[in-house]
């Protein structure tokens, strides 16, 4: 038991920091969670067979699990937040070679990682040649895969929105610092909310918003956007502690809702839409509950494991699904999507433990990669001199 405690205590990001803000990774959870749930819903309609026609209420439910891929708006949105979050707070300073050194540091070792992991295994499978597959592996990793295929990778279908945030990454800190440079707070915002106004309108009217430019920061930046100006209202609005209410925890659910249904291409709930996933963001950091909900320290933990979760479940359901679909179904949807989520979740969250702590954190320190380089020469050193022993 010891162990276990001390394994879940390690999962924990350390608080004492003074940078650590707990709501975040409880929106991450409030991200992660949603998208697990409509992928394994996807593979078991896929794999079930013919269940039947669903009842009008297993109907409803599988449309709202379906509506889980806004749980990637909210990730953008989040990191909009976190990216712009120093300048917001004063530091307008940019080392960029800096920057996307620990950028790509922080999260390419864990993505070639499993992107290669899982191309091997689609090689194994033989159901590609090698220079076809060779092809979208190296356009997965160079985070190019929708601009070269115009379509999502065959490898991890999920790296369309890490393509989006590498986009938006290589431009976030001067967009911070046109924006933050702007010292008028009124000014500043409504400029920005009049930007992403027009963008909207721009994208409904151009088609950005339809595919293939919504794989692409065209289709995305307001998300990025929108957790800007969040940024900007947590770290400068002096009298947010003053209007913390209970209205806010019970808006959080209906404006989680009205996100659900408002999922789609029509422009006026394009809108509502937006608005609902920014005043999301407001009840974390205004409400009363919903905030030490989102801090609870499970949540937060899973919410901190998101991009370890997000690049590793789509395989793990598809191997699921495709294993138990073999068997066939016997009873209603809601039994089969009930007792498959019951064993899937657990066997996700738990194998996302244990690859969390062997690939990703190390890579979360700053010194992580150059640990990782030492290590690694460290260890040829080792077998070289193993190697001159043994022709001795």
């Amino acid at each position: 038991m010891n162990k276990l405690k001390e394994l879940y205590n390690s999962l924990a990001r350390n608080p004492q920091s003074g940078k650590y803000i707990p709501f975040i990774d409880g929106l991450r959870f409030l991200a992660i969670m949603p998208v697990i749930f409509q992928h394994a819903n996807e593979r078991l309609l896929k794999y079930s067979g013919d269940m039947g026609a669903l009842s009008a209420w297993e109907a409803q439910l599988s449309f709202l699990i379906s509506r889980g891929t806004i749980g990637v708006f909210i990730f953008f949105a989040v990191s909009g937040f976190v990216l712009t979050l120093p300048f917001a707070k004063g530091n307008l300073k940019l080392d960029y070679k800096s920057y996307l050194t620990r950028r790509l540091t922080r999260i390419e070792p864990p993505f070639l990682f499993w992107i290669s992991c899982f191309a091997l295994i689609l090689f194994l499978q033989g159901n590609l040649g090698f220079g076809n597959l060779l092809g979208h592996y190296l356009a997965t990793i160079t985070y190019s895969h929708n601009i070269i295929y115009g379509e999502y990778s065959i490898i991890n279908p999920v790296a369309w929105s890490l393509e989006v945030e590498i986009q938006y990454y290589l431009i976030a800190p001067f967009i911070a610092l046109l924006y933050f440079n702007q010292e008028n707070l009124g000014a500043r915002r409504s400029l920005l909310i009049a930007f992403t106004f027009v963008l909207l309108s721009y994208q409904y009217v151009l088609g950005w918003n339809l595919y293939p430019f919504k794989a692409s920061l065209l289709g995305q930046l307001q998300y990025f956007l929108i957790g800007m100006l969040m940024a900007d209202l947590y770290a400068n609005d002096s009298k947010t502690a003053y209007f913390k209410t209970w209205v806010w925890d019970a808006l959080a659910p209906i404006l989680l809702l009205v996100m659900a249904y408002t999922w789609t291409e029509e422009f006026y709930k394009t809108i509502a839409f937006n608005l609902s996933l920014g005043l999301v963001f407001i009840a974390g950091f205004k409400g009363h509950y919903f905030p030490k909900m989102l801090s609870l320290k499970w949540v937060t933990i899973i919410g901190g494991m998101c991009y370890t979760i997000y690049l590793t479940h789509l395989p793990l359901l598809e191997l699921f699904y495709s294993v138990i679909g073999q068997f066939g179904y016997s009873s209603a949807y809601w039994v089969q999507l009930s007792i498959s989520l019951i064993i899937i979740i657990p066997i996700v969250l738990f194998s996302s433990v244990i690859f969390f702590k062997a690939i990703e954190k190390p890579f979360m320190k700053p010194s992580g990669f150059q640990q990782m380089l030492q290590s690694i020469k460290q260890l040829f050193v080792r077998q070289h001199i193993q190697t001159e022993k043994q022709k001795l």
